[in-house]
Order: C-alpha cells, then structure tokens, then sequence
C-alpha cells in the first residue's frame, strides 16, 4: 500500500509539471499573438 501511495504521488507531480509547462506555453503563444497583431504606427488612424 504504502509503495502504491508513492507511485501515485509521483505520477501526480509529473501530470501537474506538465500542465503547468503545457499553461506556459499556450500564454506564450498568446502573448506572441497579441503582439504580433499590435498596431506598429502607435495607434494613429490615418482616416
């Protein structure tokens, strides 16, 4: 029993590193996205 509870603990901090890894690299992506969109005359409507 206590050689599954370790096992178990282990598989969870592995998944949990992952979606963290995998939550920093959707926020990357968007945070490339956003910028890649951004105005690069500072805003100015030229209408």
């Amino acid at each position: 029993m206590k050689n599954q509870i370790a096992k178990l603990f282990i598989f969870t901090q592995k998944i949990n590193r992952q979606h963290i890894q995998v939550a920093f690299a959707l926020l990357a992506l968007g945070l490339f996205v956003l910028g890649a969109g951004a105005p690069d005359d500072g805003g100015i409507n030229p209408h």
